[in-house]
């Protein structure tokens, strides 16, 4: 859904959306580097960390297994969660991407609040209740 019109920088840790940009003659890929997850293919861990050290970026999507108004945004792994936490705090502003598959879902690993987030986009079968919900808890929240 990114502009193919438009130049822009992409940060990723994940190997499937940079296979997926990457032939973008507009687009400057970045990668942050670290161990690669077998079950996601995003990279982790210390060198992902320090490669995001000094980055800024303007709008970070971040993706989360579970998001939930009392628990936040969750993850089922804590390098990834710490990736996670690290993008959301480069960034001017952060959106957050889950289906309402993800809705009440909690993990193990906590990455964020939802005050941490600016847009959360998710799908149209999120009830109008929930949606209340969350806007209540500070993100604009977008059903597509």
């Amino acid at each position: 859904a990114l502009p193919a019109d438009r130049e822009l920088t992409v940060v990723t840790n994940a190997l499937h959306i940079a296979m997926r940009i990457a032939h973008r003659p507009n687009y400057e890929l970045w990668m942050p580097g670290g161990r690669v997850r077998g079950r996601t293919l995003a990279q982790v861990d210390a060198w992902a960390l320090r490669s995001l050290a000094d980055v800024r970026v303007d709008v970070a999507f971040v993706a989360t297994n579970g998001v939930a108004v009392d628990a936040g945004l969750t993850t089922p792994d804590f390098a990834e969660s710490e990736v996670k936490r690290r993008m959301i705090a480069i960034a001017r502003r952060v959106v957050l991407l889950a289906d309402s598959s993800k809705v009440a879902q909690v993990h193990l690993a906590r990455f964020g609040d939802l005050a941490d987030v600016d847009v959360f986009i998710t799908d149209e079968r999120l009830p109008a209740a929930a949606v209340r919900q969350f806007a209540s808890a500070g993100p604009q929240v977008e059903c597509v």
